[in-house]
Protein backbone atom coordinates (compact mmCIF):
# COMPACT_ATOMS: atom_id res chain seq x y z
CA UNK A 1 0.00 0.00 0.00
CA UNK A 2 1.26 3.23 -0.82
CA UNK A 3 2.16 6.21 1.67
CA UNK A 4 -0.85 8.04 0.00
CA UNK A 5 -3.33 5.50 0.71
CA UNK A 6 -1.95 4.61 4.41
CA UNK A 7 -2.66 8.84 4.95
CA UNK A 8 -6.03 8.38 3.62
CA UNK A 9 -6.96 5.69 5.18
CA UNK A 10 -5.80 7.03 8.33
CA UNK A 11 -7.75 10.36 7.84
CA UNK A 12 -10.86 7.66 7.26
CA UNK A 13 -10.57 6.26 10.10
CA UNK A 14 -9.68 9.61 12.09
CA UNK A 15 -13.29 10.69 10.90
CA UNK A 16 -15.28 7.79 12.07
CA UNK A 17 -14.21 8.09 15.06
CA UNK A 18 -14.92 11.56 15.56
CA UNK A 19 -17.98 11.32 14.42
CA UNK A 20 -18.86 8.41 16.60
CA UNK A 21 -17.55 10.55 20.24
CA UNK A 22 -20.48 13.37 19.24
CA UNK A 23 -22.14 15.16 22.04
CA UNK A 24 -25.09 15.88 19.91
CA UNK A 25 -26.53 11.79 20.44
CA UNK A 26 -27.63 13.24 24.15
CA UNK A 27 -29.48 16.02 25.09
CA UNK A 28 -28.77 19.08 27.44
CA UNK A 29 -31.00 17.48 30.25
CA UNK A 30 -29.08 14.66 31.78
CA UNK A 31 -32.02 13.23 33.28
CA UNK A 32 -35.80 13.17 32.34
CA UNK A 33 -37.62 15.90 34.25
CA UNK A 34 -40.74 17.66 33.75
CA UNK A 35 -40.27 21.37 33.21
CA UNK A 36 -42.88 23.58 34.28
CA UNK A 37 -43.34 26.96 33.21
CA UNK A 38 -45.12 30.04 35.02
CA UNK A 39 -47.55 32.29 33.31
CA UNK A 40 -49.34 35.25 34.02
CA UNK A 41 -52.28 37.05 31.85
CA UNK A 42 -52.03 33.88 28.88
CA UNK A 43 -47.82 34.75 29.24
CA UNK A 44 -44.99 32.88 29.91
CA UNK A 45 -43.95 35.04 32.91
CA UNK A 46 -41.60 35.79 35.91
CA UNK A 47 -43.50 35.45 39.23
CA UNK A 48 -41.84 36.64 42.37
CA UNK A 49 -41.40 35.33 46.32
CA UNK A 50 -42.11 31.04 45.03
CA UNK A 51 -41.42 28.67 46.81
CA UNK A 52 -41.40 25.01 45.74
CA UNK A 53 -40.42 21.71 47.36
CA UNK A 54 -41.21 18.33 47.72
CA UNK A 55 -43.48 16.90 50.00
CA UNK A 56 -43.27 13.51 51.55
CA UNK A 57 -39.76 13.64 50.06
CA UNK A 58 -36.36 12.38 52.05
CA UNK A 59 -34.18 15.19 53.07
CA UNK A 60 -34.26 18.33 51.70
CA UNK A 61 -36.63 18.67 49.26
CA UNK A 62 -36.24 22.43 48.53
CA UNK A 63 -35.99 23.61 44.96
CA UNK A 64 -36.87 27.35 45.53
CA UNK A 65 -37.36 29.42 48.26
CA UNK A 66 -38.93 33.36 48.02
CA UNK A 67 -37.35 32.77 44.45
CA UNK A 68 -38.30 34.96 41.29
CA UNK A 69 -39.00 32.62 38.35
CA UNK A 70 -40.72 31.67 35.04
CA UNK A 71 -39.71 27.93 34.95
CA UNK A 72 -38.85 24.50 37.50
CA UNK A 73 -37.67 21.28 36.57
CA UNK A 74 -39.84 19.12 39.26
CA UNK A 75 -38.35 15.76 39.41
CA UNK A 76 -40.50 12.66 39.78
CA UNK A 77 -39.63 9.77 41.60
CA UNK A 78 -39.23 6.28 39.67
CA UNK A 79 -40.23 4.32 42.89
CA UNK A 80 -43.79 5.69 43.13
CA UNK A 81 -46.79 6.49 40.45
CA UNK A 82 -47.11 10.31 42.23
CA UNK A 83 -45.14 12.84 43.56
CA UNK A 84 -46.53 16.14 45.18
CA UNK A 85 -44.93 19.53 45.38
CA UNK A 86 -45.72 22.83 47.64
CA UNK A 87 -45.72 25.31 46.13
CA UNK A 88 -45.81 28.79 47.86
CA UNK A 89 -46.43 32.36 46.81
CA UNK A 90 -45.67 35.19 48.70
CA UNK A 91 -46.39 38.56 48.26
CA UNK A 92 -46.74 42.20 50.09
CA UNK A 93 -49.69 44.41 50.52
CA UNK A 94 -49.45 47.19 52.65
CA UNK A 95 -46.35 46.17 54.54
CA UNK A 96 -48.40 43.07 55.13
CA UNK A 97 -46.48 39.53 53.96
CA UNK A 98 -49.36 37.30 52.62
CA UNK A 99 -48.56 33.53 52.08
CA UNK A 100 -50.75 31.35 48.94
CA UNK A 101 -50.42 27.79 49.75
CA UNK A 102 -50.61 25.42 46.86
CA UNK A 103 -50.45 21.40 46.30
CA UNK A 104 -49.43 20.16 43.20
CA UNK A 105 -49.95 16.64 42.56
CA UNK A 106 -48.44 14.77 39.46
CA UNK A 107 -49.62 10.91 38.89
CA UNK A 108 -47.23 8.97 36.32
CA UNK A 109 -46.18 5.96 34.84
CA UNK A 110 -42.35 5.30 34.91
CA UNK A 111 -40.75 3.69 31.85
CA UNK A 112 -37.16 2.25 32.38
CA UNK A 113 -35.94 3.32 29.04
CA UNK A 114 -32.40 2.45 27.51
CA UNK A 115 -30.92 6.15 25.60
CA UNK A 116 -27.86 4.62 24.81
CA UNK A 117 -24.07 3.84 25.45
CA UNK A 118 -23.04 7.47 25.60
CA UNK A 119 -26.41 8.64 27.76
CA UNK A 120 -27.22 5.54 29.83
CA UNK A 121 -30.32 4.16 31.38
CA UNK A 122 -32.35 6.37 32.70
CA UNK A 123 -36.83 6.57 33.31
CA UNK A 124 -39.28 8.17 31.01
CA UNK A 125 -42.33 9.46 33.09
CA UNK A 126 -45.94 9.04 31.21
CA UNK A 127 -48.05 11.60 32.87
CA UNK A 128 -51.62 10.43 33.86
CA UNK A 129 -53.01 12.86 36.14
CA UNK A 130 -52.94 16.21 37.30
CA UNK A 131 -54.09 17.77 39.92
CA UNK A 132 -53.99 21.32 42.04
CA UNK A 133 -55.31 23.06 44.67
CA UNK A 134 -56.28 26.98 43.68
CA UNK A 135 -54.99 29.13 45.81
CA UNK A 136 -51.88 31.11 44.69
CA UNK A 137 -52.36 28.78 41.43
CA UNK A 138 -55.49 29.53 38.73
CA UNK A 139 -54.50 26.32 36.99
CA UNK A 140 -52.30 23.82 35.34
CA UNK A 141 -51.67 22.60 31.90
CA UNK A 142 -50.31 19.63 30.36
CA UNK A 143 -48.31 20.43 27.35
CA UNK A 144 -46.27 17.19 27.15
CA UNK A 145 -47.21 13.99 28.88
CA UNK A 146 -44.80 11.87 28.17
CA UNK A 147 -41.38 13.32 30.02
CA UNK A 148 -37.95 12.20 28.12
CA UNK A 149 -35.10 14.02 28.84
CA UNK A 150 -35.55 16.59 25.63
CA UNK A 151 -35.90 19.75 26.88
CA UNK A 152 -39.17 20.98 26.32
CA UNK A 153 -41.64 22.23 28.49
CA UNK A 154 -43.99 19.44 30.32
CA UNK A 155 -46.88 21.97 32.15
CA UNK A 156 -47.89 25.62 32.40
CA UNK A 157 -48.66 26.50 35.75
CA UNK A 158 -51.00 29.50 35.73
CA UNK A 159 -51.53 31.98 38.10
CA UNK A 160 -53.65 34.72 39.00
CA UNK A 161 -52.39 38.73 38.44
CA UNK A 162 -53.04 39.95 42.29
CA UNK A 163 -54.08 43.16 42.05
CA UNK A 164 -53.55 44.45 45.60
Amino acid sequence: MSRQAHIALLMLVLLMGVASCSDDSCYENGSSLPLAEFYMNGAKSTITGITVMGIGVPGDSLLADSSSLNEIYLPLRASTSSTSYFIGRWVTFEGERLEFVDTITIEYRPIEYFQSAECGAMFNFDIKHLSWTENAIDSVTLVTPMITNAITPAMRIHFPDFDL
